[in-house]
């Protein structure tokens, strides 16, 4: 159980998105539960569809717990410097249950309200995915102008 919520994670569910991921061209690695984020599988970016001059790496983290709740986030590498955002399914008195907390910081005070489908996969599939697609072709056109 995650002690800091009280959340068991989802080792299972994890484990099955992480193998359906795998073959993904995007995806350059998996890492299932490192060392350091035991509870995450942490999909690491293909580098090339990233300006090494501007990003060193980008990579998704997913944590999913057998409640239901995950959290999703995006980060890139700005050569030592983190542009992130993060989606979230949880309790939270500030939002509803499933929010978004947008880049650059993923600021909690910066969230905002959103509907994400049922299952984790559709959320990966129809949410994320498509938003890391225009995210990528955002980066190149907003460092090679």
């Amino acid at each position: 159980m995650d002690g800091q919520h009280g959340r068991t994670p989802n080792r299972a569910q994890l484990r099955e998105l992480a193998s359906l991921l795998a073959a993904e061209s995007w995806i350059e690695g998996v890492d299932v539960f490192p060392s350091t984020r035991p509870d995450s599988i942490v999909l690491s970016l293909e580098q090339s569809y990233y300006p090494r001059r501007h990003i060193s790496a980008a990579y998704i983290e997913i944590q999913s717990y057998t409640n239901g709740d995950f959290h999703i986030s995006y980060v890139e590498n700005h050569h030592g410097k983190e542009w992130l955002c993060r989606w979230d399914r949880h309790e939270s008195t500030e939002y509803t249950r499933d929010h978004f907390h947008p880049p650059p910081d993923a600021r909690h005070e910066d969230g905002e309200n959103r509907e994400y489908p049922a299952a984790l996969w559709t959320v990966v599939s129809r949410v994320i995915a498509p938003w890391m697609y225009e995210r990528m072709g955002a980066v190149w056109d907003e460092f090679d102008t």
